[in-house]
């Protein structure tokens, strides 16, 4: 917009160098040095987008920032050479009392160019110049004095209001840079959200394999061989048929009951219900489930009322699943203990039995126990630890705790 106003104070000079021509001796050299700054006029203003595009640099306030070298100097001496222009327009004694106001723009465009030392150091020297011509006019030095006052201080006004104009357009510079930097690192964001996504659908695939392998195909191989059993018993010995058909329909109901438990875990209690009942309700409600379906009796101990994040509190209900899962399919024993404790700095979770025990290295490397590897998984993305404490006829413990800060890396 101030190239708006830079046109316009040339046009009232120009309107006006046209009303007194009849007064003045040489009006053919006042029309051809107006043509001559209007021209200069129009290719500074033409060049200020450009320059304004690609030197908005906040951090270079002093210099005409980002501008090659010979623009700069085409700018230079587009205004070097307005400047004579209007001395020489002042030099006509006849009519001088208008021509200082094209010094206005070219204070202005010297701030906007070079920025605030710079341009301030030019209109300090446009000042000068003019109070040779204006003290020297018809109307006395006291009246040209006044006006080289009054066109000077106007000069610095239009100075300070064009570094203001160049602040902002830096600003807005930098503004755009950093929303397109932003915008860059929302997409690269975006892009790493999905594969986190994809990677937690993968981990959950290879979770989904390991179980199958570790109950439903072993059982269902089981299955296979009670079948061509059967089969041979049919030739050789009918009467012992309805035992491998029973031990066959006792295969058949454990694989269904993997199947509804292997379903129970890929749909874990909606985020929502969690959040609202909280773990330690959903935790009451998985033991009703346990003993209605395998007459497993879960006994829920919950100490203190610590708040759990969403992730972790779905985390550690599919812990406590498997865990469960593996009471009732190895532990030997139908009573099993689930403790919560949310008090103190390290929230933990328990899961006890008195059955059988195992060795849990050796079980660790062995087919069917691949369920282990899955809580200690879901513990390790959790930031927490996992470790059992179990011997062979001394029962199993499994610990899921929250490791303290310092301990996480």
């Amino acid at each position: 917009m101030h190239a708006v106003g830079i046109y316009l104070i040339y046009a009232a000079v120009v309107v006006r160098g046209v009303v007194r021509l009849g007064d003045m001796r040489h009006p053919i050299q006042v029309v051809v040095l107006l043509a001559l700054y209007g021209l200069l006029l129009v290719v500074e203003t033409w060049t200020a987008p450009w320059r304004s595009a690609r030197s908005a640099n906040p951090q270079r306030t002093g210099q005409a920032a980002g501008l090659p070298i010979s623009r700069r100097w085409v700018l230079a001496a587009c205004l070097l050479v307005q400047s004579c222009l209007v001395i020489g327009l002042l030099l006509n004694r006849e009519v001088q009392d208008f021509y200082a106001l094209l010094f206005f723009p070219l204070g202005l465009q010297a701030v906007l160019y070079f920025g605030r030392r710079v341009g301030f150091l030019y209109i300090a020297a446009l000042t000068l110049a003019m109070t040779g011509p204006l003290v020297a006019s018809q109307e006395g030095w006291a009246f040209g004095l006044a006006m080289v006052l009054n066109y000077g201080g106007l000069c610095f006004l239009l100075g300070g209001y064009a570094h203001q104009v160049r602040i902002a357009e830096m600003a807005r510079g930098h503004t755009l840079r950093t929303l397109g930097e932003l915008q860059v690192a929302h997409r690269r964001l975006q892009a790493h959200a999905s594969q986190r996504e994809d990677l937690a659908a993968e981990q959950e695939r290879s979770r989904l394999a390991r179980d199958l392998h570790d109950s439903v195909t072993q059982t269902v191989f089981g299955m296979t061989l009670t079948v061509q059993s059967a089969r041979l018993l049919l030739e050789r010995d009918k009467s012992r048929v309805a035992d491998q058909l029973g031990r066959l329909e006792e295969l058949a109901a454990s694989v269904m009951g993997d199947i509804q438990t292997l379903i129970s875990q890929l749909r874990p209690p909606a985020a929502d219900h969690l959040a609202a009942e909280g773990l330690p309700a959903a935790l009451h409600r998985l033991a009703a489930e346990r003993l209605g379906r395998d007459g497993l009796q879960v006994t829920v101990k919950v100490t203190g009322e610590r708040a759990l994040s969403e992730p972790t509190a779905a985390a550690l209900y599919q812990i406590t699943q498997e865990a469960l899962t593996n009471v009732a399919k190895h532990a030997g024993t139908r009573q099993a203990t689930v403790r919560l404790v949310l008090a103190g700095e390290a929230p933990f979770l328990e899961i006890e039995d008195g059955g059988l025990g195992f060795d849990p290295r050796s079980a660790l490397s062995r087919p069917g126990h691949l369920g282990l590897v899955g809580m200690a998984e879901r513990a390790r993305e959790l930031g927490w630890s996992l470790s059992i404490d179990s011997h062979p006829a001394c029962g199993t413990r499994i610990r899921v705790a929250e490791r303290p800060p310092e301990a996480v890396t």
